[in-house]
């Protein structure tokens, strides 16, 4: 009885972690749904960041958290050095994931920048960010 059980519970934890693999590899077109195409690029941006692991963006060298990046900008903005535009491209070692643009489009929510994103295609997207809710 005790055996039947043990595979059971065996049987089980195998498919759990079969259902959890394939639930964490159809995540790849997400980035494509919260961002659009643009035709109207600038020609610069007001600020350049790169996508690193958890989640975190690299500066200028630095490894910044989300909120790092976001103390950042608001100082850029109280100094006299307004962040208008925002640039995010793959990083050396990671590729942009759908963390990286959900916090820099909570970001450009909150402080009213417009954030760009160079997918892992390499094509510019721009972060659509839906206020009416």
């Amino acid at each position: 009885m005790r055996k039947f059980h043990f595979y059971r519970m065996l049987q089980i934890a195998v498919i759990a972690l079969l259902i959890g693999a394939l639930a964490a590899c159809g995540g790849r077109d997400e980035i494509k749904k919260g961002t659009a195409d643009t035709a109207d690029a600038p020609a610069a941006y007001d600020l350049t960041i790169s996508a690193e692991k958890d989640g975190q963006f690299d500066f200028d060298g630095a490894t910044l958290a989300a909120e790092d990046l976001r103390g950042h900008i608001r100082y850029l903005n109280e100094s006299g050095h307004p962040v208008h535009t925002i640039m995010l491209k793959s990083g050396e070692k990671e590729k942009i994931k759908n963390t990286h643009v959900g916090v820099l489009a909570g970001i450009s929510r909150d402080l009213h920048i417009t954030a760009y994103v160079q997918d892992n295609d390499g094509h510019l997207k721009v972060i659509k960010v839906d206020d009416t809710k």
